[in-house]
């Protein structure tokens, strides 16, 4: 649901009209034999810094008898929202993901074949990350997109693709 907020101080109306909404939309579920769930609905503010800093955000809303607090940030289809829509967080987690599943082919590299290591690589693991939905990182900072492009060349430079040596070899040859 999305109502934009009016730049008057009364604001419990506005968040009266998503309880509302929210209660029809809960009404429209059990009428069709559909479960809504609550504890899995999230809230958030979206604005710029100084916009957000004048709301009260302690309060919540009502959604289907449950109380839901806002949250600075959403996951939804994939990709997080945070409040300021810089796509900060989002980034954060497609680097981190990426780089755990670098990390986790840097340990079964010695078992692959180096074609195997680049598909799994460079298209199943580490691309399909960088790929999804990146048309919303349209117009971000660039801070976000560097940090995007280092995963990116670090997977294209072959860093996984180098086999380890294995480590029953390396203590044979210590002894």
């Amino acid at each position: 649901m999305y109502i934009s907020l009016t730049s008057t101080p009364n604001r419990s109306c506005e968040l009266s009209t998503i309880e509302l909404c929210a209660r029809d939309v809960s009404r429209w579920f059990n009428e069709n034999a559909l479960l809504l769930n609550p504890t899995q609905t999230e809230a958030v503010f979206f604005g710029t810094r100084q916009r957000l800093s004048q709301l009260n955000t302690s309060q919540g809303i009502d959604v289907a008898g449950t109380h839901i607090q806002f949250t600075d940030a959403v996951k939804l289809l994939g990709v997080t929202l945070d409040s300021t829509l810089s796509f900060d967080k989002h980034v954060a987690d497609v680097a981190r993901q990426c780089h755990y599943h670098i990390r986790a082919l840097k340990h079964i590299r010695p078992l692959l074949t180096l074609e195997a290591a680049k598909t799994f690589a460079l298209s199943i693991f580490v691309g399909s990350k960088l790929d999804y939905c990146n048309g919303v990182l349209y117009g971000t900072y660039q801070r976000n997109m560097d940090k995007l492009q280092r995963v990116a060349r670090v997977t294209a430079q072959g860093r996984v693709m180098k086999p380890q040596k294995p480590i029953m070899k390396a203590q044979n040859k210590m002894q």
